[in-house]
């Protein structure tokens, strides 16, 4: 595995911790939250040319979660302050919301930057999607 996105993971985990976030240990190019309502979670996803900050809907094989928080995307992306990626996978039972920033973990002078832009973005994630997720009806048979 590549060292400097071993370490770029490791100190970003270390951050988003002290920042609050509730994160488990990261992947092989990921760093996930704890679930926010059972079989969805917040990940930071790591490529050279770009990081992502990701609600993933593991479990939404009917599309109930993503069509709930699809139906409020124009309130939720003014609140986050960016447009995202909405995505229903076709085939799959994941559902997923992302954002993106194209710079990626090769110019370690920009980690900072990046770390501090994905706090923000995971914060307003779980702001704006933790609050609508625990109180849908469409997470109630998962619970």
């Amino acid at each position: 595995m590549d060292d400097a996105l071993v370490s770029y993971l490791a100190i970003f985990t270390q951050r988003a911790k002290k920042a609050g976030l509730d994160m488990r240990p990261p992947g092989k190019n990921w760093a996930p939250m704890r679930d926010i309502v059972p079989g969805s979670h917040i990940s930071l996803s790591v490529r050279r040319d770009a990081i992502q900050v990701n609600l993933n809907n593991e479990r939404d094989e009917d599309r109930r979660q993503f069509e709930s928080l699809y139906l409020d995307r124009a309130t939720i992306q003014s609140a986050i302050g960016e447009s995202l990626s909405w995505e229903q996978k076709e085939g799959r039972k994941k559902t997923a919301v992302r954002a993106t920033l194209s710079r990626g973990y090769d110019d370690r002078s920009d980690w900072d930057e990046q770390h501090s832009w994905a706090i923000e973005m995971m914060q307003a994630f779980e702001r704006e999607f933790g609050t609508r997720l625990r109180a849908s009806p469409a997470t109630e048979r998962t619970r």
